[in-house]
């Protein structure tokens, strides 16, 4: 018999009633469709950085050291437009990379 170990802290369990808002501020990611009972994986080493007026992924990207591709892609493409999160890496993970 084998035994999972594993820590807890990093992952979520989706709870029943939870809204895609409700589960990305707890991941501290975006997330596309989710479901009651689904366990995602925390992201580490995430900020929210809320859009200002005439940001773009071009523009957030070159303020974070990024390229626009990668910023994209941790957002999953979604739509840039003021007083929306992004998702950007921490300073300590930037410095990492």
């Amino acid at each position: 018999m084998f035994t999972l170990v594993t820590d807890h802290s990093k992952y979520i369990r989706v709870r029943r009633g939870a809204d895609q808002g409700a589960v990305e501020k707890e991941l501290k990611s975006p997330v596309d469709d989710v479901f009651a009972g689904e366990i995602l994986l925390r992201a580490e080493g995430m900020e929210i950085y809320v859009a200002k007026p005439h940001d773009s992924y071009a523009s957030v990207a070159r303020k974070f050291g990024l390229t626009e591709e990668e910023l994209k892609k941790i957002n999953l493409s979604r739509p840039v437009y003021p007083t929306c999160r992004l998702y950007v890496p921490s300073t300590e993970t930037r410095a990492s990379i």
